[in-house]
C-alpha cells in the first residue's frame, strides 16, 4: 500500500517541480516589499526614524524590514526543497521503469537462463522517506518562523528611541528581543538540515540507478555469454 502511494506520487514530480518553483518566486517578491520598506525607513535622518511611534508609517517600514527576513527565507527554503523533492521524484520513476524493463526482458529469457528478479534494495525504499523527512523538517522550519514572527512584530511595532532603547531588564520587549535573538539561529540550522536530507534522498536515488543498470549489465553480459557458449555447442 505505501510502495503505490509512493510511486503514485513519484509521477506528479513535474507539478510540484512547478509548486516549487511558485513558492519561490513569491518569496521572491517579497523580498522586494522588505526592499521598499528599508529604502522608506532609511529615507528620513536617524532621530526621526527611531522617535517615529507605533503604527507610524516609518514604524511598520521597521516592522516589515525586520519581519520578512524573519519568515521568508523558511518559505523560500521549502519552495527549493520541493524542487528538489521533484528531482528525487524524477528518479524514482527512472528506478521503476528500469526496474520493469529489466523485468519484461528477462521474462522473454528460457527459465535456465533467467535469474529472476532480485529483491527490491533498501536503498530504494529508503530515499522517498529521506526526501519527506526533508521536507517535514522545512515544514516545521516555516511555522515556527511565522509563529516567531509575531514576537518580531509586536516587538518592532515601537519607537525605537524611547520604547525598545529604554526597556528595562525583565521587561516584555526584552523578553521578546531575547525569544527573536535565540530563535533566528536556530531556523537557519533547520533549513540547512532539511536540505541536507533531500541532498542526501538525490544522492540515494542515483547509487540505486547505478547499482540496478550494474546488475542489468551484468545479468545481460551473463546471458550473452550462455547463448554464445550454446552457439559454439
Amino acid at each position: 500500500m505505501m510502495e503505490k502511494m509512493q510511486n503514485t506520487m513519484m509521477k506528479r514530480y513535474q507539478m510540484f517541480a512547478w509548486l516549487g518553483l511558485i513558492i519561490v518566486l513569491i518569496a521572491f517578491l517579497l523580498s522586494l516589499n522588505a526592499a521598499s520598506a528599508n529604502a522608506t525607513f532609511f529615507s528620513v535622518d536617524k532621530a526621526t526614524r527611531e522617535a517615529a511611534g507605533t503604527n507610524s508609517a516609518l514604524a511598520l517600514a521597521n516592522v516589515a524590514r525586520h519581519s520578512i527576513p524573519t519568515w521568508v527565507p523558511s518559505f523560500k527554503f521549502l519552495g527549493l526543497g520541493i524542487m528538489l523533492g521533484a528531482i528525487t521524484m524524477a528518479l524514482g520513476v527512472i528506478v521503476k521503469t528500469l526496474r520493469d524493463l529489466g523485468n519484461n526482458v528477462m521474462g522473454t529469457w528460457p527459465n535456465t537462463l533467467n535469474p529472476g528478479t532480485p529483491e527490491k534494495p533498501r536503498a530504494a525504499k529508503m530515499f522517498p522517506m529521506i526526501m519527506m523527512m526533508g521536507w517535514l523538517i522545512l515544514i516545521i522550519g516555516l511555522i515556527w518562523a511565522l509563529s516567531l514572527n509575531n514576537t518580531v512584530v509586536a516587538y518592532w511595532n515601537h519607537s525605537v528611541a524611547t520604547e525598545l532603547n529604554t526597556a528595562e531588564s525583565g521587561s516584555l520587549l526584552l523578553r521578546q528581543l531575547g525569544t527573536i535573538q535565540s530563535t533566528l539561529p536556530w531556523l537557519g540550522a533547520l533549513r540547512f538540515l532539511g536540505m541536507a536530507f533531500l541532498f542526501t534522498g538525490i544522492t540515494v536515488a542515483l547509487t540505486v540507478i547505478i547499482r540496478t543498470l550494474q546488475f542489468q549489465e551484468k545479468t545481460l553480459q551473463r546471458f550473452v555469454n550462455a547463448r554464445l557458449a550454446r552457439s559454439g555447442d
